[in-house]
């Protein structure tokens, strides 16, 4: 791919911080919630973008949505039901599937738009998993499940924020109140897992949101993965009343992760317990 003969989009990383991505744009629009576009990309494989901001994309999938689903999910003993706010590109869906204990995972997002443009265009992200007979699509608001939701309706084992960032339109899903609410949702040895942020460049966002997760659960544990798309060092936790990943043993995990179905390209025992190191200069996010 010829840089001069390309399109561009720019992302930006943070104030007065962007950085340009060279490619050919192969499908965009607007749905009824956000804008999206699809790009072919020399950096990154293909990836996609909703109201100017890249979501996930070929490359580095796997970067993002391993921690995402495995730090939690490989810390419980046996998985079986799963619910993902967002993540209507089915990658985050795709990752929970590989636990042969899941029987269901609840998808619920907002934007018919994402579930078409990552059929069309995406499928190495979802891999098959949008049409996994174990996974339940339901169209509409994550909040409003949340909120409707019955013990009857049966609790879950893992739930997964794959939502836009904290500073768009779902912004409600990010408050100590809905944490709260999702909180209701869980199981006994239950946990939730979700991004923070850049800890260059969104430390007063992640701050906050740390802050929330443990004004609601005794259990929050910060993760560290890096992600290129995203800018390189990004942040995701990890809340709970009873889990905690920190003390997992090796030999527990590893016997896990042989039993998944389908190979984990990041995550391995050592990768993580290195994820879940947080270095001297960010000591402050463990709450010490």
């Amino acid at each position: 791919m010829n840089p001069d003969s390309c399109d561009r989009f720019r992302e930006t990383l943070g104030p007065a911080l962007d950085f340009d991505c060279a490619g050919h744009l192969l499908a965009g629009g607007r749905s009824d919630y956000q804008s999206w576009e699809v790009w072919q990309t020399a950096a990154f494989g293909r990836l996609y973008r909703l109201d100017s901001r890249s979501m996930a994309s070929e490359a580095d999938s796997f970067l993002c949505h391993e921690p995402l689903v495995h730090i939690a999910g490989l810390a419980h003993p046996e998985p079986r039901r799963a619910l993902v706010l967002g993540g209507g590109d089915g990658a985050t869906a795709a990752e929970l599937l590989k636990y042969p204990t899941l029987e269901e995972v609840v998808l619920a997002e907002l934007d018919p738009a994402v579930l078409r443009l990552a059929r069309d265009f995406l499928p190495m992200l979802h891999d098959g998993a949008l049409d996994d007979p174990r996974l339940q699509i339901v169209l509409g608001d994550a909040a409003a499940y949340v909120q409707r939701w019955q013990p009857a309706d049966g609790h879950f084992d893992l739930i997964v924020f794959d939502l836009t960032d904290p500073d768009t339109t779902a912004a409600p899903l990010f408050t100590a109140d809905f944490f709260r609410a999702c909180r209701r949702l869980l199981s006994p040895q239950g946990a939730l897992s979700l991004h923070l942020g850049s800890p260059l460049w969104q430390r007063e966002q992640i701050d906050s949101l740390l802050e929330r997760l443990r004004e609601v659960f005794p259990l929050v544990t910060p993760l560290f993965p890096a992600i290129p798309l995203y800018g390189g060092l990004w942040s995701m936790a990890v809340a709970s009343d009873t889990l905690d990943p920190t003390t997992q043993p090796a030999t527990t995990l590893a016997a896990r992760i042989e039993a998944l179905l389908g190979n984990l390209r990041l995550v391995d025992v050592s990768q993580y317990h290195a994820l879940l190191a947080c270095p001297p200069w960010l000591e402050s996010l463990e709450g010490i």
